[in-house]
């Protein structure tokens, strides 16, 4: 065979930005690229001889379209334009926020963000202090985002986002334990009609980082949070950042201290009625749900392995257990 054999996706050499891409950026004196992390897209680490640090994101082809990419662009133009903290994306040469690389596999885009300056966000000491000031920086970000918009379309992340699309990922990994897939399915149609019921018209809606774990955030030596990896992000409910949030407490074990910190100092910051705040642990629901789907939909790029009766065990246990405290 003497074709190029097909890839799904290809890990870029960095060699190459160097060479090809970061000159476009503005970046002539870089003197270390590396690939630093896979997963929805690959993340390249670049230092500049003043020792500047940049991120490069490589966009996965099947993962986002060009307009997915241009609206969170967009999203962090904006944070940019309302002084909140967050990684900003730098300008290509045609004054375009990326830039497009024919890849083995065909057009990938890349775009180039600064760094959030400090340490990753550590719960390690005073757990309740940094939940609260996680909050207050939460529903900063939300009232910063109340008027963007933006001229390119990208997902909604509406109740069939959650509770619709995940299935049909999840179900062929679940074919042979049909016990199970039914009680996936039944999460999935009770959490539904339970979100349908608020009712869901009424929640708050807005643009939502999607990511909001209680981490994706550095904190600066003045202590300022600066955001980063807006790539799950949308428009969505409002309750959904901040079910996120409480759906890490519960996977960690710290609900008893960071939960209601979060939550006072986000009201203490955005007003949020109350319909919202009960609707958040049916959206800590649907993040259950939609982390087991987003995982099954990746296999092809990320491999079946750790897709096993080991992982469906665990998940499907803290599937059972968001049940019985939210959906009975």
């Amino acid at each position: 065979m003497t074709n190029p054999f097909p890839s799904i996706e290809t890990i870029l050499d960095p060699q190459a930005f160097i060479r090809d891409i970061l000159p476009g950026f503005g970046l002539d004196a870089v003197v270390e690229c590396q690939f630093f992390s896979g997963g929805f897209n690959h993340t390249y680490r670049i230092k500049t001889v003043d020792g500047t640090v940049y991120y490069l994101r490589a966009y996965r082809m099947r993962w986002r379209t060009l307009a997915d990419i241009r609206y969170e662009l967009d999203v962090l133009n904006h944070l940019k334009s309302k002084r909140f903290p967050a990684a900003k994306p730098v300008a290509y040469q045609d004054g375009l926020p990326f830039c497009s690389i024919l890849a083995p596999e065909g057009t990938r885009y890349v775009a180039l963000f600064t760094e959030a300056p400090g340490p990753e966000i550590s719960y390690d000491t005073e757990p309740e202090l940094v939940a609260r000031r996680y909050g207050e920086a939460v529903a900063r970000m939300h009232n910063a985002l109340d008027d963007f918009s933006s001229p390119h379309p990208r997902f909604r992340m509406d109740p069939d986002y959650f509770t619709v699309r995940p299935l049909e990922f999840i179900e062929p990994f679940l074919a042979h334990r049909l016990g199970d897939w039914q009680f996936v399915l039944d999460f999935a149609h009770t959490l539904r009609q339970r979100i349908q019921a608020l009712p869901v018209e009424d929640l708050e809606q807005g643009f939502c980082h999607g990511d909001l774990q209680g981490y994706h955030a550095h904190v600066a030596p003045d202590g300022t949070l600066t955001f980063f990896d807006f790539d799950c992000g949308g428009h969505c409910f409002r309750a959904y950042d901040l079910g996120v949030f409480l759906w890490c407490c519960r996977l960690q074990d710290a609900v008893a201290a960071r939960w209601e910190p979060f939550l006072t100092a986000y009201r203490a910051t955005r007003p949020i009625r109350e319909l919202d705040v009960q609707a958040v642990p049916l959206f800590a629901c649907a993040r259950y749900l939609w982390h087991m789907g987003v995982h099954s939909e990746n296999a092809a790029e990320w491999g079946v392995g750790f897709l096993n009766d080991e992982y469906f065990e665990r998940h499907l246990k803290n599937l059972k257990e968001a049940a019985t405290d939210y959906l009975r």
